[in-house]
C-alpha cells in the first residue's frame, strides 16, 4: 500500500447553489401538481446532484438509487409499520380513557417499540444510501444489524435521563463506532476506535450551562410574574419580555457551548476512523460549525423546508472541506462486494420524513 505521512483533503464538492435551488423549486412544483407523489423521484434527483458533484481523489461519486425503490420502501413501511402503530396508539388511548389499566402498559410498550423502529429505520436508511453510493465502479455498504443498533440506541436513550445527561458523550460515540465500524467500501471495511477521552471536560461546561440556562429562565419567569402580580406590567408585556429574551439567552448560554463540544466530538470521531491503514481527521472548529448550523436552520425555516436540498449541499461542502486522510489507500486491491444491499429505500424514515430529508 502506498502511503505518506502528509494528510491530504481528497474530497471536493463542486455543486452550484443556483443549480440546487432550481432543482428544489422544480421539485416543489412537481410535488404540488402530483399531490406530493413526486417526492420520491425528487429526492433521488437531489441525491444524484449531491453525490455526482462530489469527488474523491478527483473522481466523481455516483448515486444509483431510484425513486421507485424509495416508493416501495415507503408503501411497505406505511402498511406494515406506521398504520399498525397508529392503530395501536389509538387503542391504548381509548383504553386509558375507559380507565382500563392495560392501556397505560400498552402505551409504554408502543413507545418503546416506536423508538426501536425509528432507530432501526435510521440504520437501514444509512444501509440503503451506502449501497447506492458508487465510486470508481465500487459500491459502498453498511453491515451490522439494524436490530442490534436499535437495541443499543434504546439503551443510550434510557441511560441519558437516568444519568442526568452525563451518559450522552459515551452513548453517542458508542453508536458512532457501531455505524462506522460496520461501514464498507467494496470488500474492505472501516475501523473505528474513537473514544470519549477529552470530551467530558467540554461536556461538563455544556451541562453547567444547561443548569445556568434553566435557572435564568426560571428566574426571569418568576420576575415577570412578580411584576405582573404587582401591577407594574400587564400580562402581554411580561410574556413578550420572556419571549424576546429566549433567543439571545439560548444562543449565548446553550448553542455556543454546545457547538464548542460538538466540534470536538466530530473531530474525535473522525480521528478514530481508519480505512486500509489510513486514518481520517477533521478540522472542525466552533464558529464554522455555528455558521453552518445557523445558516441551514434559517434556510429550512424561511423556505418552509423547500430549500432543504440547499442546506444539504452546504453540509456536503463543509464536510469535504474539513475531512483529511493520512496516506493513500491501495484502491487497486479493493474489489466489488457481492452484497447488493436492500432492494428498496428507507421506508420507515421516509414515512416519518426523518433521515431521508434530501
Amino acid at each position: 500500500m502506498e502511503s505518506d505521512s502528509t494528510a491530504v483533503r481528497p474530497f471536493r464538492q463542486h455543486g452550484g447553489t443556483g443549480e440546487m435551488v432550481r432543482l428544489a423549486l422544480v421539485n416543489l412544483g412537481l410535488n404540488i401538481v402530483t399531490l406530493s407523489f413526486w417526492r420520491f423521484w425528487g429526492r433521488t434527483r437531489v441525491r444524484r446532484l449531491l453525490w455526482g458533484t462530489t469527488t474523491a481523489w478527483d473522481d466523481p461519486v455516483e448515486y444509483t438509487g431510484t425513486g421507485k425503490e424509495l416508493l416501495k420502501g415507503f408503501v411497505l413501511a406505511l402498511l406494515l409499520i406506521y398504520l399498525p402503530l397508529v392503530a395501536g396508539f389509538s387503542w391504548a388511548q381509548s383504553l386509558i380513557m375507559a380507565d382500563d389499566p392495560v392501556g397505560e402498559g400498552m402505551l409504554g410498550v408502543l413507545y418503546i417499540l416506536a423508538a426501536l423502529l425509528i432507530a432501526a429505520g435510521t440504520y437501514r436508511a444509512r444501509r440503503y444510501q451506502m449501497s447506492r453510493t458508487v465510486w470508481r465502479g465500487i459500491r459502498g455498504g453498511q453491515g451490522g444489524s439494524a436490530v442490534a443498533y436499535a437495541a443499543r440506541s434504546l439503551l443510550v436513550w434510557l441511560a441519558v435521563p437516568i444519568s442526568l445527561g452525563w451518559a450522552w458523550p459515551w452513548g453517542e460515540m458508542w453508536l458512532a463506532r457501531y455505524r462506522l465500524g460496520h461501514t464498507r467500501f467494496g470488500d474492505r471495511g472501516f475501523v473505528c476506535d474513537a473514544g470519549v477521552a477529552g470530551l467530558y471536560g467540554r461536556f461538563a461546561v455544556v451541562w453547567a450551562c444547561g443548569v445556568v440556562f434553566t435557572a435564568l429562565v426560571l428566574g426571569l419567569t418568576a420576575m415577570m410574574t412578580g411584576m405582573f402580580e404587582a401591577g407594574l406590567i400587564d400580562e402581554a408585556a411580561a410574556v413578550a419580555i420572556v419571549v424576546v429574551a429566549m433567543p439571545p439567552l439560548s444562543i449565548i448560554v446553550l448553542a455556543l457551548p454546545w457547538a464548542w463540544y460538538r466540534a470536538a466530538f466530530l473531530s474525535r470521531m473522525a480521528t478514530g476512523t481508519v480505512f486500509e491503514g489510513c486514518r481520517f481527521s477533521a478540522a472542525v472548529t466552533t464558529w464554522p460549525l455555528v455558521r453552518l448550523a445557523v445558516g441551514n436552520g434559517l434556510i429550512s425555516l424561511l423556505s418552509l423546508g423547500t430549500l432543504r436540498p440547499w442546506a444539504a449541499l452546504r453540509t456536503f461542502r463543509f464536510t469535504c472541506a474539513v475531512v483529511s486522510l493520512e496516506g493513500h489507500p491501495d484502491f487497486a486491491a479493493i474489489h466489488q462486494t457481492t452484497q447488493a444491499g436492500p432492494s428498496m429505500g428507507e421506508g420507515v424514515m421516509t414515512v416519518l420524513d426523518g433521515a431521508g430529508e434530501f
